[in-house]
């Protein structure tokens, strides 16, 4: 039973920080010109594909006979008020937004790392599960770094 009890809080880890990252990716498309329909494109995607995330996770949880969280983390309510904060004292440019962005992601594979190594036994089904979230996750970040780094070249 602890085992379940240590994979179903690994596991609603892993659901804030996909609502984290529904609600930085929004604040994102809010901060962005309408005219960066690129960006908001890109972060419309990351939305959908975490709302999936969220869903499936939550799912596997109650399977485990657990309670699923409904809400993000404090430390991502936390980071959208820096990126308020940031926002109005710097400005909303692209290469802000996309470093916003970037941060965002490192802490979600972060928690996606913490839990592929976790102490309890992790159900073949599961790992694989978290394995491909934090692969399509490692891609999108690799994608923001990449729309950063071009965005930098671009403001020279």
């Amino acid at each position: 039973m602890q085992n379940n009890e240590k994979l179903v809080s690994a596991l609603n880890e892993l659901v804030s920080i996909n609502y984290d990252r529904v609600f930085g990716y929004e604040k994102a498309i809010e901060e962005v010109g309408s005219t960066d329909v690129d960006l908001r494109t890109l972060f419309n995607r990351y939305v959908s594909q975490s709302r999936k995330y969220v869903s499936e996770l939550q799912q596997t949880i109650r399977g485990l006979g657990g309670e699923p969280v409904t809400d993000s983390t404090t430390r991502g309510k936390l980071f959208r008020v820096w990126m308020d904060f940031k926002a109005t004292v710097m400005g909303k440019d692209r290469k802000s937004v996309l470093d916003s962005c970037a941060y965002g992601e490192s802490a979600a594979l972060k928690a996606y790392d913490d839990a592929l190594q976790m102490d309890a036994h992790l159900p073949d089904n599961i790992r694989v599960m978290i394995a491909e979230h934090k692969q399509a996750l490692k891609s999108a970040h690799q994608a923001i770094e990449e729309a950063a780094r071009l965005q930098e070249v671009v403001d020279k």
